[in-house]
């Protein structure tokens, strides 16, 4: 089973899907976790102003092969960040005139065409408490709220089955997710 957790960034993915992974693993299950890899990114990436529609062709192709390379390890495999997400990023660059190679643009879109169903279930996070800095993500609201309403358009566009996650403490959210996934 494949899990995807998105939304735009600072929306407590990561904790989210760690919560998550616990829990499986308290209850027997072998899961493990796909984690973020922008900061890994080679190609500055990160804010608007420090991004490229080759550096989000960089993540989303690590985000594919780290998802491929779960799915060998583990039985239940979390995805903190999914090509929906990444792929919104990367076409916020693009809508924001940057210039892409047309091959990577088109590897890009064949990507999240035919992985975007790939994941058994999808939790969307809404944006949650304001910013906080932490040195290397963007602060900026009004940037993240631009994200957010990407990752809705691709959702929509590819009539892609979302449960949306209410702001919660995680054990609720979890919780949450164990009765949708059918495991509570």
């Amino acid at each position: 089973m494949k899990i995807g957790i998105t939304g735009t960034h600072c929306t407590g993915k990561t904790s989210l899907a760690h919560a998550l992974m616990g829990t499986l693993k308290e209850r027997g299950y072998n899961a493990g976790i796909t984690r973020e890899f922008v900061r890994e990114c080679p190609i500055p990436a990160g804010t608007e102003g420090r991004n490229s529609p080759t550096a989000q062709a960089w993540i989303i192709g690590r985000q594919l092969i780290e998802e491929i390379e779960a799915a060998n390890s583990y039985e239940m495999v979390i995805c903190d960040r999914t090509v929906i997400d990444n792929y919104a990023y990367f076409l916020w660059t693009l809508r924001t005139g940057m210039k892409a190679d047309p091959a990577i643009v088109q590897t890009v879109q064949d990507i999240l065409n035919n992985w975007a169903h790939s994941y058994d279930y999808l939790f969307k996070l809404p944006i949650a408490a304001p910013l906080q800095p932490d040195g290397f993500r963007s602060t900026d609201p009004g940037w993240q709220r631009e994200i957010n309403s990407l990752i809705d358009q691709i959702i929509a566009e590819r009539k892609l089955q979302i449960n949306k996650i209410a702001l919660a403490p995680n054990s609720q959210r979890v919780a949450e997710i164990l009765k949708i996934i059918k495991l509570e």
